[in-house]
Order: C-alpha cells, then structure tokens, then sequence
C-alpha cells in the first residue's frame, strides 16, 4: 500500500481518537456552563450515587459500551447522551481531517507547515464550541454570549495563523462577506417574525435573550466558516426562525444552526477536493 495512503488513514484514525477525548470534555462543558461551574476543576462523578470515576470509567466511547450504558458502582443507567457527543465529535473530527489532508503535519519541515497545523487546530475547536452551543441550548432553551466571543475569538487565531501563509486577502473578501450573510439572514428573521410595534421587544424583553444571543452567534458562525458555507447555514438558520417563530421551541435553533453550518462547511469542503 502507498505509505502516503497509510499516513492519511492514520492521520484520520487518530483525528478520531483525538475528536472523542474532546467529545468528552465537550460533554462536561454542556453540563458544567449552563450552572456557571468551571470545566478546569474537580472530578467527574455519577449523577446519581456521587462516586468518583474512574480512569476506566471515563474512556472516551468504549467505557459506556463496555459498561452497558449504566454506572459501574450503583449500575442506574448513564444517558446515552455521552457516547452520541463522543462519537459526533469523533466522526466530524474525521471528516474534518479527511477533507484537510494538505495540513497535515510533515515533520521533516514542521516550520513550513505548523500555521497550517494551527489553523485546522481552530478549525476543531469551533467544531467544539458549535456542539457545545447547540446542546445547551436544548438542554435549556438559552444562549449565551460567551460562546459567541470563543468563536469569535477562534477566527481571530484562524487569521493570524493564515497571515503567514499569505491567506490575508482571502481573510478580508471572506470574513466581511460571510458575516454580512449572516447579518442579512438574522435581520430578515428578525423583521419577518416581529411585527413593526414589537421591533423594540426584541432588543429589550428578557423573553427574547434566547433569540438575541441565538442570532449573534449565528452571525459570528457565519464568519467564520467561509462565503459558501455561510450561505447555506444561514439559508437553514433563517427558515428555522421563521418556522419557530417567538414560540416555545427555541431550542432547536441551535440543532438547525449547526446542522446548515455543517452541511455548508464539510459539503463544500467535500467538493474541493473532489474537483
């Protein structure tokens, strides 16, 4: 077999492994933020007998399925939230890697090739951040501006890591035009779903936070995952708005965000390599 085949396999493999220890740690931070506890901190535990876990107890995937989905010590049955978040970051840490094959680290010169390797570090880092945002807001029905400034944050380090590589330009077409994607799509949802007396409910009720803090990060999103990508992501963000309009069922918005961010994102990138 062509060793540059094998190290792409392995390169992918390991994006895997790597993806679901994140996805474990992306778990505690859907829990922990929402209570304004830190994620740095503290023992991971039973949520139901409180007994410590276990360096066994904690692999990545193969401790819920080698557990059968229940607690080691009191046996209540674990959610299989767990295994579905590892694996979702796993499997877009994959594709990612797949579709991002020219960044691969070389080391025979690491210093021609390490911005690559910083930027696609970013580019998974908003994968996390992404899934983060979405499940809070399903768990809870809330958003929050936090995550909007660590994406934003994220595109800052994805720019700086492509100045060196003379992707500047392409940063200053880029960013603006997808974040003015995203501006349009946020303000005709906002526009269509409100009638003209209610404009002003929306940046001052308390009621709509949710949606005022849902559609900033929907435009931070946009900028930072490209023209293409942003267009079909805020296409889905916006048909989702109307849809749900000012009702009760806000938390999906984060699944359909994240579901048109990366359908636009990974299908475009899917298709630059293709062609």
């Amino acid at each position: 077999m062509d060793p540059n085949v094998v190290l792409a396999i392995l390169y992918i493999v390991f994006a895997g492994m790597f993806g679901a220890v994140i996805g474990s740690f992306t778990n505690v931070c859907i829990y922990r933020i929402p209570e304004h506890r830190t994620i740095v901190k503290g023992h991971s535990m039973c949520m139901t007998c409180s007994h410590e876990l276990g360096a066994l107890d904690l692999v990545p995937i193969f401790s819920w399925l080698f557990l059968g989905g229940k607690c080691r010590y009191c046996k209540t049955p674990i959610s299989s939230r767990y295994i579905k978040i590892e694996s979702l970051t796993a499997l877009a840490y994959m594709v990612m890697a797949a579709t991002h094959l020219s960044m691969f680290l070389d080391p025979s010169d690491p210093a021609k090739t390490i911005f690559p390797f910083i930027e696609l570090c970013a580019m998974f880092i908003m994968i996390n951040i992404v899934i983060v945002e979405m499940m809070i807001m399903k768990d809870t029905g809330s958003s929050m501006y936090v995550l909007s400034l660590a994406l934003g944050i994220d595109i800052l380090v994805q720019i700086a890591a492509g100045i060196p590589q003379g992707k500047i330009k392409d940063w200053l077409i880029s960013v603006p035009a997808s974040l003015a994607i995203g501006i349009v799509a946020v303000l005709l949802a906002v526009i269509i779903t409100n009638s003209p007396k209610d404009m002003s409910r929306y940046f001052k009720d308390d009621k709509q936070k949710t949606y005022r803090t849902s559609d900033l990060f929907a435009v931070v999103l946009c900028a930072a995952i490209g023209i293409i990508p942003s267009i079909v992501a805020a296409l889905v963000y916006l048909i989702a708005r109307i849809a749900i309009g000012n009702g009760k069922k806000t938390k999906y918005l984060g699944i359909a965000l994240a579901a048109g961010a990366a359908a636009g994102y990974f299908g475009y990138a899917a298709y630059t390599v293709l062609v």
